[in-house]
């Protein structure tokens, strides 16, 4: 279920794109929507029920040059009106066993309700298993290869394909989310980005996949994605506390 700010419903995200990032390795889906959120024009309009993610507040998340007051949920529908835009922002992961029903009684519900356009899933996998392939480090599935082939067994390229010992492994979020899609009678176009890559400092790796999706959706690009404060120190970028004032970790 989903619940919209003052001036806003259903009604105004219907026929937009859907962007829905998944919980997966490096967390690149969630730090690719923090840069479209902080670079593009898209606005806070409602929340999703958290009844199935672990508990979740914090300040909201802001700009280094800019400020807010309120508190961030643990998943929230932006809209950008310039684009028709509508993207899901999920802070904190699906609680264990639980994926079924969120999928299906949060997500499902939601791409229902609105009649979206288009849905774009954004997904990370392992870079490791893609060494002895020539693919690249984005792939794009379309409608057809979700709806149509069984995921395990997607080709990673036109010439090669993983063997049946390592198979190419989508999040379980996204397997639900596809499933559940398939078996619905939902007529929506799905595609579903993913970036192979190895976990460590992945800000890089989110610029990459923001380029893509920018691309993808047919709007300009930015050499300048703006990352948000919550970056800051992640990687230890930020500046070593020197005085007691600062505490421990700073």
């Amino acid at each position: 279920m989903a619940h919209f700010n003052t001036g806003w419903s259903l009604e105004k995200l219907k026929d937009s794109t859907l962007i829905i990032p998944a919980i997966s390795l490096g967390n690149i889906p969630q730090l690719t929507v923090d840069l479209l959120l902080h670079t593009r024009d898209f606005v806070s309009v409602g929340v999703l029920d958290d009844i199935y993610l672990h508990p979740f507040s914090s300040p909201v998340d802001v700009s280094p040059t800019k400020s807010a007051n309120g508190i961030s949920n643990a998943a929230e529908i932006y809209y950008s009106t310039k684009n028709n835009i509508t993207v899901i922002q999920q802070r904190s992961p699906i609680i264990g066993s639980f994926t079924k029903q969120f999928v299906s009684e949060v997500i499902l519900k939601l791409i229902s309700d609105v009649s979206f356009n288009k849905v774009i899933i954004l997904d990370s996998a392992d870079a490791g298993l893609l060494e002895q392939s020539d693919a690249k480090t984005i792939e794009l599935y379309t409608n057809e290869d979700l709806l149509n082939k069984s995921l395990e067994t997607l080709k990673i390229s036109q010439k090669t394909q993983l063997p049946l010992t390592s198979p190419y492994q989508y999040s379980k979020y996204v397997l639900e989310l596809i499933n559940a899609l398939n078996s619905s009678a939902s007529t929506v176009d799905i595609q579903a980005l993913v970036s192979h890559v190895y976990e460590g400092d992945n800000f890089n790796d989110a610029e990459l996949l923001a380029n893509e999706l920018s691309q993808t959706l047919d709007v300009s690009s930015t050499m300048n994605w703006i990352r948000p404060v919550s970056w800051l120190g992640v990687y230890g970028d930020k500046p070593v506390p020197n005085s007691m004032e600062d505490g421990l970790f700073g």
